[in-house]
């Protein structure tokens, strides 16, 4: 069994791009399974949230996707900042495959002022000579 490890999300930043029900997969038949997955401690389904995670002080990113229960579709306005509650990732290893799955306990969106800004400004016109 695959065990979980917590990530330091302090040094990590989120970007929303979306999110989508989950669907647990059964190796033995190979489908997927007819209802969305409910986290079992909680019984609220459980979406998979994509974004774009930003590693700023190693000047890395990569889009990832984290599973997570919520009452309803997690929803953020696209590419804006998010936040997890307690993620953790497994490693696992499959066929010659490998990756990570990401979960975590809760998402959020965070306040504007956390994000950097992405403003830019407009350039001055040049002034015109008085006719």
């Amino acid at each position: 069994m695959l065990s979980s490890k917590p990530i330091d999300a302090t040094k990590l930043k989120f970007r929303y791009s979306g999110a989508a029900e989950h669907y647990e997969y059964d190796r033995v038949t190979e489908k997927r399974a007819a209802e969305q997955t409910r986290d079992p401690d909680t019984g609220m389904p459980i979406w998979k949230v994509r974004c774009v995670a930003i590693y700023q002080n190693a000047g890395e990113h990569g889009e990832i996707t984290v599973s997570v229960p919520h009452p309803i579709p997690p929803t953020a306005e696209f590419d804006s900042f998010i936040s997890f509650t307690n993620p953790t990732v497994k490693d696992w290893s499959m066929n010659g495959n490998q990756g990570q799955t990401w979960h975590a306990e809760a998402f959020d969106t965070e306040a504007a002022t956390t994000a950097p800004s992405t403003t830019r400004t407009k350039k001055a016109e040049p002034a015109t000579a008085a006719a």
